[in-house]
Parts: structure tokens; C-alpha cells; sequence
């Protein structure tokens, strides 16, 4: 007889369709595994801390100048004073510390996020600090749940997240000068930058999908790819599970919110945007697939450049690939939502807060198989019930499946 994990050991799986079949070599007793959960919380606010006052201190301060908040609240104004969203500024905007000698335009996100701080530029600086005090609830309670629900592969992966700043350190030919320094966590939830809210959509898409809700998972993928490109990698995710739904969803969103950028913010800055994004005008960042393939392994600058393109391609292959394993194919999903762009910082690797969401939420629908049958059984009841009436009428059943089927694709 084999005697059971506790339920608060890390050997204790959870409930689902995939299970964590993955056994760890030894077992932790209910008190370590609190311990363990403990640490994680207090290393996450010691990063915090670390970021707020001894490396970026900065960041406390959204109404300042080149922050993300600040450049995002400039776009909001400039919408609402009828100027370029994207360039050249006029005297009486508020400056972009950075354009035009380092960035090629004063924002790099679709024109969907300015139209968005229209309103809020409307409320003056305050809305900077709402707008970063928000991101920076949503980053940390997203980390604090991850370490007291986590199991397992979640606790393990949050480790890694939060000591990633040492890998960072070696990659940027740096000294890792103290702990918590260059912590992802920490920076994109003190920056205010858009990647918080990403991540919130991201473990969003995840949960809907996992708990059979196509729609709302699709909408949450097609919403984070407005407000950056590297999600539209999610819709593959969606396909190669066989989605359907979820992946109409996510072109509804994405047409019905590209409709709301153009209104919002004019066809000259969407087509300014086109030309920004298409141009290349926009230098690979150092932690960036290009940088790395240049610095590290020598390569010259322009074949060094396609390898950000190659890595996207042989990640969204690996998505396929792994396309059976759900939790496996979105991790590498956002791994590809990551490297994707040539504009790599320190604070898009929070995005790997949604790539261990699926270890705290298990998938409950399982393989693309599963889900067509799923759905099928969904369908079920109105062939049924459209044979019954068929049977009560004296026609034949099949001809009144064939009747209610086609009813059903008009209501």
C-alpha cells in the first residue's frame, strides 16, 4: 500500500484532467511547505523594497518625467490636444525624455493604449498614480497568491522568477551588486509599464480556457494583443488546442478594439504606428534574442537580427509540438510572447508570473481532443432535443437533426 501525500505537502497534486504526474524525490512535511511559502512572500516584498529605494528609486515617483506612467499620460494628452501620437512633438507637449536620440518615436505601443489614457489624461496627475498604483497591486497580488496556493512546480517556478536577476546581471556583462537586484517582479510592478496588465490578461486566458470558457479567454488573449503585439502569439495557443470559440473571440476583440484605436485615435497615428513597427527603426534591446546572438555569441549585427524572428518561429513549432501537454505549450507561449520582440527589458519577464498559472490553476478541459469533445457534448442536447420533436411530429429524426442544426446556426 502507498501511503498519500498530505494535501499541504509539495508531493500533493491537485484535482484536474492534467494532473501533475511529475513525483518530486522526497516530500516535504505541511510545515516546511508553509515555511517555503513564507520565504517566497517575504523575498518578493524585500525585492520591492530593494528596487524602491536602493536601485530604482525613481519608480516611487509616476509623476515624474520618463516614466512609463508619464510617457503613457503624454500620449493620452496628445491625443486630446489633436496632435501626433507618434511624433514629432510640438513645444507644448509633454516631453519624452529619450526621443528622438535613443527611441525612433515617443511611444512604442499600438495607438489601443493612448486612446485608453485619454480619459485618464483628462483627470490630470492623478490619474498617473492611480494608473500605478493599480499595476502595482495587481503584480504583487498575483505573486503573493502564486506562493500561498502554489504547488510544487508554481513555488519552484516563482523561485526562479524572482532570482532571475542574476542570469539578467550575467547577460548585460554586469556585477549582480546585491539581491534583488534587476528583479522582474519588482520593476514592472513599480514601472506602471502596460506588462502588469498583460500579465493579469495572460493568467486570465489561461484560467477561461482551463475552466471552459472560450469566450472570455479569447477576448482576455485579443485584448493583451492590442496593447502589445507579443500576445498575438496567443492566438496560436488557442488554435493548436482546437479553440475555436475562444479563437473567434479573440478576432472579435481584436477588430472591435483595432476599431476603437482608429476612432480613438486617428487613421494617421495607426498608419504612423504600421510604419514604426514595419521600418525596423527600432533598436534590439540588451537582453533581446538579437543582442544576445551579437554580444555573446559574436554573429553580425543584421544575421543577429533574424534570430529574433527565427526564435518566434521555432517557439510557436515547439507550441505545436507540445500542443497535448496544455500547461507545457502555454509556458512556451509566453516564452514566445517574451522573445518575440526586439525590445526585451527586465520587466517583461514578470509575463512568466502567467507561465506558471498553470500549475496553480489546473487544466480541467485537457488535450485539442478533449476539447472537441467537449464542445460536442455541448451540442448534444439541441440534436437531441431536435430529434425528439421530429419523433413526436412523425418525420423522420434525421431529417429534423438536420432541421435543427441548421436552425441553431442562425439563433
Amino acid at each position: 500500500m502507498t501511503a498519500q501525500a498530505h494535501p499541504d505537502s509539495l508531493d500533493a497534486g491537485r484535482t484536474g484532467t492534467e494532473s501533475e504526474t511529475t513525483r518530486l524525490p522526497f516530500s516535504l512535511p505541511p510545515w516546511a511547505v508553509v515555511l517555503v511559502r513564507v520565504a517566497l512572500i517575504l523575498i518578493i516584498f524585500g525585492e520591492l523594497y530593494v528596487t524602491a529605494t536602493v536601485q530604482l528609486p525613481g519608480l516611487m515617483h509616476p509623476t515624474d518625467l520618463g516614466t512609463d506612467t508619464s510617457n503613457y499620460y503624454a500620449a493620452g494628452q496628445r491625443l486630446n490636444a489633436g496632435h501626433d501620437l507618434y511624433g514629432p512633438l510640438l513645444p507644448t507637449d509633454r516631453p519624452v525624455p529619450g526621443y528622438p536620440k535613443l527611441y525612433p518615436a515617443p511611444i512604442l505601443s499600438p495607438p489601443l493604449s493612448a486612446v485608453m489614457w485619454r480619459p485618464l489624461a483628462a483627470l490630470g496627475d492623478v490619474s498617473m498614480t492611480i494608473w500605478w498604483a493599480v499595476d502595482l497591486a495587481l503584480v504583487v497580488i498575483l505573486a503573493v497568491w502564486f506562493a500561498v496556493v502554489g504547488r510544487r512546480w508554481t513555488l519552484g517556478g516563482l523561485a526562479v522568477i524572482l532570482a532571475l536577476g542574476l542570469p539578467i546581471a550575467w547577460v548585460l556583462a554586469i556585477r549582480y551588486r546585491y539581491l534583488g537586484y534587476h528583479s522582474p517582479i519588482s520593476i514592472a510592478a513599480l514601472s506602471g509599464n502596460l506588462n502588469g496588465f498583460i500579465t493579469g490578461l495572460c493568467v486570465l486566458a489561461w484560467w477561461a480556457s482551463s475552466r471552459g470558457r472560450p469566450w472570455l479567454a479569447g477576448a482576455a488573449a485579443g485584448f493583451a494583443a492590442m496593447l502589445k503585439l507579443g500576445p498575438f502569439a496567443l492566438v496560436w495557443w488557442l488554435v493548436v488546442r482546437r479553440d475555436w470559440p475562444a479563437v473567434k473571440a479573440f478576432a472579435a476583440t481584436v477588430v472591435v478594439l483595432g476599431i476603437v484605436g482608429l476612432v480613438g485615435a486617428g487613421f494617421d497615428a495607426n498608419l504612423a504606428f504600421a510604419r514604426l513597427t514595419l521600418s525596423a527603426g527600432v533598436s534590439p534591446s540588451s537582453l533581446s534574442v538579437a543582442w544576445i546572438l551579437h554580444t555573446r555569441l559574436g554573429l553580425d549585427p543584421h544575421l543577429a537580427n533574424l534570430g529574433t524572428m527565427v526564435a518566434t518561429i521555432v517557439g510557436l513549432a515547439l507550441v505545436y509540438a507540445t500542443r497535448r501537454q496544455a500547461r507545457v505549450s502555454f509556458l512556451l507561449t509566453i516564452l514566445v510572447v517574451i522573445y518575440c520582440s526586439p525590445v526585451v527589458l527586465v520587466g517583461n519577464f514578470a509575463l512568466l508570473l502567467a507561465a506558471v498559472a498553470p500549475w496553480v490553476v489546473p487544466d480541467k478541459i485537457g488535450t485539442p481532443d478533449r476539447i472537441g469533445a467537449v464542445a460536442g457534448r455541448e451540442r448534444a442536447p439541441a440534436r437531441d432535443m431536435a430529434t425528439r420533436r421530429g419523433t413526436a411530429a412523425g418525420d423522420p429524426s434525421t431529417a429534423a437533426v438536420d432541421r435543427g442544426t441548421r436552425a441553431s446556426t442562425w439563433s
